[in-house]
């Protein structure tokens, strides 16, 4: 029998956001893939550990380079799924791990679309978002009746046109584009840095923001409503 490959969200840093269902999923699987990036810490395992029980796992760490080069991401996505692959047809189940939600920004999603167009079965774990635990560390409502809400990252070709929107707008992976950003931020922004983290950071005004800030970077902008 196959193995599946389940998409776990961890959520977005504080480990008392991991829900139920996702530690329920990791304790039960063989196998805990890791991605990571150079230079960067392990943080997605770091949460699953102070929840879930994997001294007797089997980490399986997936580097990831920081690329606009489709060619490139695509060639290493493939590698990544080879090794995956490897583990599925041993029928052993993979938890690949994520911060904050699995369908939002997640590299699960091309991954999971290499994995079943081979015949494999991916699964999703919903988790806390980093803009819904921002807004809840900020002690502000995200939306409000029939307010809209705009989520985007911060290096997106329409960012000049949906900064504009109403309503309220979330701004990811903003941490290193702050300070292309910031003139083109309402007066009423908020950014929180490593949300739910040991050295989380919230800024409650536009003016206080720096220009630069973790990767873990979130910053919402509210048209509407009081403050």
């Amino acid at each position: 029998m196959k193995g599946i490959l389940y998409g776990v969200s961890v959520g977005p840093g504080d480990p008392e956001l991991i829900t139920l269902k996702a530690v329920k999923i990791i304790n039960s699987c063989e196998v805990l893939a890791v991605p990571r990036t150079k230079g960067e810490n392990t943080l997605a395992l770091d949460i699953a550990a102070k929840s879930c029980s994997i001294s007797e796992k089997e980490i399986l760490y997936l580097d990831f380079v920081m690329t606009n080069n489709s060619e490139l991401l695509e060639r290493q996505h493939e590698i990544i799924a080879d090794k995956l692959c490897t583990y599925l047809k041993s029928g052993k189940n993979i938890a690949f791990l994520n911060i904050g939600d699995i369908s939002v920004y997640s590299t699960f999603s091309y991954i999971a679309s290499i994995i079943t167009d081979r015949g494999f079965v991916s699964k999703m774990c919903p988790g806390v978002t980093s803009f819904c635990a921002a807004a809840s560390a900020i002690n502000i409502p995200l939306v409000q009746g029939n307010e809209s809400l705009v989520i985007l990252p911060a290096s997106c070709k329409e960012f000049d046109g949906l900064i504009s929107s109403s309503g309220t707008i979330v701004i990811m992976k903003s941490g290193r584009e702050l300070s292309r950003i910031k003139s083109k931020l309402p007066e009423n922004s908020y950014a929180v840095c490593s949300c739910g983290m040991e050295h989380e950071r919230i800024y409650k005004n536009k003016e206080s923001i720096p220009d630069n800030c973790g990767y873990f970077t979130t910053v919402i902008s509210k048209k509407q409503g009081k403050d």
